[in-house]
C-alpha cells in the first residue's frame, strides 16, 4: 500500500510539486525494487532458473552457445512481473476515474498547482476564489485535466513495462554465452533493470507530476480570464538550472502557445510549458491584466519554432 502524497503546497519559489514528486520516486522506487528482488531470486543461486550453477566452471572453459529461446522466455517473464510489481494493469475506464496507484500523485500535484496559481495570482491583485483542497479535483475544470493526466501517466508506465527490454536481452545472452555463474548473472540483469528504472520509470514520475502542476495552473489562470503567461526559471535553486530555462525565463506567451509551442534549441527540443525537457522543475507566472503580445512567437524565444507560431 502506498502512502497518501501531501496536497499542501505554498505558492512561491519554483514549482511546489516537489514533496509529491519526491513520494512519487519513492513509490516507483519501492515497485522496482520488488522486481529486482524477484530477478535476483529468479536467476541467482536461491533459484539458479537458468542452470547455471552445475555448469558454471565448465562454461568458463569453453564458447557456451548462446540461447535465444531462454533469454526470450526471460523477457516474457520479466514483462509480467513488470506489469504485476510496478504497473498494475486496470481498464481504462477505471484509469480516467483516478483508481490507479499513479492518480494519488496526480491528484495531489494537481492541488498544489491550483494553490501556488491561485497564490500568484493574489499577488497580482487578481480577485480569484481559494478553492479548498478536497474540492479542487471535483471541480469540473479540473476533473476533466485530471482524467487526461490520469490516462498519460498510466500508458507511459505501461509502455516502460512492455518494453523489448534490448539492453537486458543482450546482457542475458551474454551471460549464457560465457557462462557466468548464477550471482553474476543476477546482479548483471538487476543493473540494467535498475537502469531502467533510472533513465525512464523515475524520470516518469518526475515529469508527470511538473506536467499535472502546469496543467493546473493554466487552467486555474484560465478560470479567472487570465490568457498572458509566463515561464518562470527559479535560478536560486541548487542543481535544478538549465540554460534553456534562463533564456526562456520573462518571456510572455499566451496559454495557447504555452500549450503547444516546442522549440529547437542547440541541437535539443524543448517544449514551452513547464517541463520544457524531462525533469523540468519550472513554474508558469501569470500576467495579471496583460494584453496578448502582439510579436511574432519566433520573435520572444530562444530557437527555432517548431510549433505554436
Amino acid at each position: 500500500m502506498s502512502a497518501t502524497p501531501t496536497p499542501t503546497a505554498n505558492r512561491q519559489g519554483r514549482a511546489t510539486s516537489t514533496a509529491v514528486e519526491e513520494q512519487f520516486l519513492e513509490e516507483m522506487r519501492r515497485r522496482w525494487r520488488r522486481v529486482r528482488g524477484l530477478i535476483r531470486r529468479t536467476a541467482g543461486y536461491e533459484n539458479d532458473a537458468f542452470g547455471l550453477r552445475a555448469n558454471a566452471e565448465e562454461r568458463e572453459a569453453f564458447d557456451f552457445p548462446t540461447n535465444p529461446g531462454t533469454a526470450a522466455a526471460f523477457i516474457r517473464w520479466l514483462r509480467g512481473a513488470l506489469r504485476d510489481e510496478v504497473l498494475e494493469p486496470l481498464s481504462l475506464d477505471a484509469v480516467r476515474e483516478g483508481r490507479h496507484w499513479t492518480a494519488a500523485y496526480i491528484r495531489a500535484a494537481v492541488v498544489r498547482g491550483v494553490n501556488q496559481s491561485t497564490g500568484l495570482l493574489f499577488q497580482q491583485g487578481a480577485s480569484v476564489e481559494n478553492i479548498p483542497d478536497e474540492e479542487i479535483p471535483t471541480r469540473p475544470i479540473f476533473a476533466r485535466t485530471l482524467q487526461d493526466l490520469y490516462t498519460r501517466a498510466y500508458e507511459d508506465l505501461r509502455d516502460i513495462t512492455e518494453t523489448d527490454a534490448d539492453g537486458i536481452r543482450e546482457t542475458l545472452t551474454r551471460g549464457l554465452g560465457e557462462g557466468w555463474n548464477p550471482r553474476k548473472m543476477a546482479d548483471a540483469l538487476t543493473a540494467e533493470v535498475r537502469d531502467l528504472q533510472h533513465t525512464r520509470a523515475e524520470t516518469l514520475a518526475r515529469t508527470e507530476t511538473i506536467e499535472a502542476h502546469s496543467s493546473a495552473t493554466l487552467r486555474n489562470y484560465e478560470r479567472v480570464g487570465v490568457d498572458v503567461v509566463g515561464h518562470g526559471e527559479w535560478q536560486h535553486t541548487p542543481g535544478f538550472s538549465c540554460p534553456f530555462c534562463r533564456r526562456l525565463s520573462g518571456a510572455e506567451l499566451t496559454i495557447d502557445e504555452m500549450r503547444s509551442g516546442a522549440v529547437e534549441w542547440r541541437g535539443q527540443v524543448y517544449r514551452l510549458k513547464p517541463p520544457a525537457h524531462p525533469n523540468g522543475t519550472c513554474v508558469i507566472l501569470p500576467a495579471v491584466g496583460a494584453d496578448p503580445p502582439t510579436s511574432p512567437l519566433v520573435e520572444r524565444v530562444p530557437g527555432t519554432v517548431l510549433s505554436g507560431a
